[in-house]
């Protein structure tokens, strides 16, 4: 009888212990299903590479026009330029015009003003009656007119109203040049006509006081910005 009490009591205990373990194994909660992991992992992965692929997006979308091309200037560029036949290299500042929606680099020793709708003056601080008259110009600009009436304008310096060679550089390869001297002003006009850009530049300066190829190198770093909505 003890042995036959042991050995049901063993079975007891042995069928107990199958009935946990079968219960364990059957429980769907207790055992992740296959792959799971490796799902969530790869979900969180691709969310992760979706987010940096639209902050990139957004990125270059604020520096970028319409055509795709970068209108992100940095603040600040080294300039050679001569003034009354005088060499010199200084840093010229980003600045940016309301008045006309473009940006340019400007020397220290000049200002950038607004002088009417459409019209920016570009001056020497010593001396305002050296200065630039800025100019954009819309794309479908009658040029025999604007010519004509450039000529007109420079007439009143001096009748002996010159056309002059373009500078070499890129900027001005098309431009057409006009100039006048008299009772010590010298005065000249730079029609520019770019695929980007179409400005008229009017400059005034003094025969003691030549800062023409000081504008001319602050003049050609003219770019145009988009138009604020």
């Amino acid at each position: 009888m003890k042995n036959l009490a042991k050995f049901m009591l063993m079975m007891g205990v042995i069928a107990a212990i199958l009935a946990g373990c079968g219960t364990a194994q059957d429980d769907p909660g207790n055992v992740a299903e296959p792959g799971q992991n490796e799902e969530e992992t790869a979900s969180e992965g691709q969310g992760g590479q979706e987010q940096r692929e639209e902050e990139e997006e957004e990125s270059s979308e604020d520096g970028t026009d319409g055509e795709g091309n970068s209108e992100i200037r940095i603040l600040e560029q080294n300039m050679t330029y001569s003034v009354e036949g005088e060499m010199k290299e200084d840093t010229a500042f980003l600045k940016h015009s309301d008045n006309q929606n473009y940006s340019m680099y400007v020397l220290p020793a000049y200002e950038l003003t607004a002088e009417e709708p459409n019209k920016d003056v570009l001056y020497l601080t010593e001396n305002d009656q050296v200065f630039m008259r800025i100019e954009l110009l819309p794309d479908d600009a009658d040029w025999d007119m604007l010519e004509e009436n450039t000529k007109a304008q420079l007439g009143a310096v001096s009748e002996n109203v010159q056309t002059s060679k373009a500078p070499s550089d890129d900027f001005y390869k098309d431009a057409s040049v006009m100039r006048a001297e008299g009772n010590g002003e010298k005065v000249s006009a730079y029609l520019v006509k770019n695929d980007n850009l179409s400005l008229k530049l009017t400059l005034f300066n003094k025969e003691d006081a030549d800062h023409e190829d000081a504008f001319l190198q602050m003049a050609k770093t003219i770019m145009k910005e988009k138009t604020q909505e």
